[in-house]
């Protein structure tokens, strides 16, 4: 019998994650959720379970284990990082699906850092340098969820801390998801492979806590219509995201690029193929954290 793969999600307590984590279950993973509170992330397995139950897939109650992590608190990073390499002797992948949008900021951390860079970004990177080396035991897959927009990067304000606007700054830690993606890719190639995947708009209408996710303002209304419009299923980017995770096919052949759903994009991605501010951005975080 072929042994189950151990994948982990980074925020599995949203859309994309949870439906990640059902569709990994689903075709014989074992999951790891990923969240800051450990009642939250209980009743995520729950959830989970119950789907699979409706669905008749029989599942072990190990199918689905639980790590608590505050992406935006470089301690709790570390921390979870090494209770993940304690618990678990295999990881074959990692799905980060970090997107933290928090209005009225710029919020600055006891560290230092703005949050919403410090969850999206810094944090998910130090947490994957942490994991680089049992990943590459199992030739690891990294998988970035990452937003359908580019907006061009200010070495002057990384963080967005200067004449701070919530969207603007969310859509900028998104783009920095794609630069490191391919930078990941780049830097270890024939170890670990890293790949992009953009999940469309996709929101469980059936959420009772959706009204409290809205922004504010003019966005908050803009999501409430796209919401109506176009928006679709979690399940829709939760079944691709597994596909790419448990594909047979050999990993190095889809390292650095980039998927929409199940599509492979074959267009150059601005950001993805931008070495030099891959690079610069690299050595950023890498100085911020610590890590090489």
């Amino acid at each position: 019998m072929k042994n189950k793969q151990t994948i982990l999600i980074a925020g599995a307590t949203g859309n994309v994650g949870k439906a990640a984590a059902i569709a990994l279950v689903k075709r014989g993973a074992r999951v790891v959720i990923l969240g800051r509170k450990e009642s939250k992330l209980q009743a995520t397995k729950e959830t989970i379970y119950n789907k699979l139950s409706e669905a008749h897939i029989n599942y072990q109650e190990n199918d689905v284990a639980t790590l608590v992590i505050d992406f935006s608190d470089m301690d709790s990073v570390r921390f979870a990082a090494e209770e993940a390499l304690s618990r678990f002797p295999v990881i074959n992948g990692l799905v980060l699906s970090v997107g933290a949008l928090i209005q009225n900021g710029p919020h600055i951390l006891s560290g230092g850092h703005e949050v919403m860079f410090a969850t999206n970004v810094l944090g998910p990177f130090l947490f994957t340098q942490l994991l680089i080396k049992r990943m590459q035991e199992s030739d690891g897959l990294v998988l970035h969820v990452i937003g359908p927009f580019y907006k061009k990067i200010d070495w002057d304000d990384i963080e967005s801390t200067r004449n701070h606007k919530a969207m603007l700054a969310f859509n900028r830690t998104k783009t920095y998801n794609r630069v490191i993606a391919a930078e990941l890719a780049r830097r270890y190639a024939g170890q670990i492979s890293s790949v992009a995947f953009d999940p469309t708009y996709v929101i469980d209408k059936s959420d009772p806590e959706l009204a409290k996710r809205w922004p504010s303002g003019l966005t908050g209304l803009l999501w409430r219509i796209l919401t109506i419009l176009i928006a679709r299923s979690p399940a829709v980017a939760g079944e691709p995201i597994a596909e790419l995770m448990l594909s047979d096919r050999e990993r190095s052949t889809i390292n650095g690029t980039m998927f929409k759903l199940y599509k492979r994009i074959e267009k150059p991605d601005k950001a993805m193929n931008d070495r030099v501010s891959g690079k610069r951005l690299w050595e950023y975080l890498a100085l911020k954290t610590g890590v090489s």
